[in-house]
């Protein structure tokens, strides 16, 4: 899978995930953070959008943990899910910890 399609594999799991979570939270259904949620919902998901079929429940909570810290202290207006498969795009062998 090439870089682009990657990136784009990526952000549609992110987008899905994130709307998935935000109806379960609306609801005060779920008391998890997004990327303990996403991490349990979608780990087949993002296994495929990673090309990565050994991806860990536990790294891919990281990950996500990782990149929304860095999310959250962004300066730019770019949407969500695309800042967070860029950065996962750009840092994907040092957020798994190849």
């Amino acid at each position: 899978m090439g870089t682009l399609e990657k990136k784009t594999a990526v952000h549609q799991v992110l987008e899905e995930t994130r709307y998935a979570y935000r109806i379960s939270t609306e609801n005060d259904h779920l008391n998890a953070d997004y990327a303990e949620f996403a991490s349990a919902q979608a780990i087949a998901d993002f296994r495929r959008a990673f090309g990565d079929p050994e991806l860990s429940h536990e790294q891919l909570a990281q990950i996500l943990r990782r990149a929304s810290n860095k999310e959250g202290r962004r300066l730019c207006k770019t949407p969500w899910a695309m800042f967070m498969a860029n950065y996962l795009e750009r840092n994907d062998n040092s957020a798994r910890g190849l």
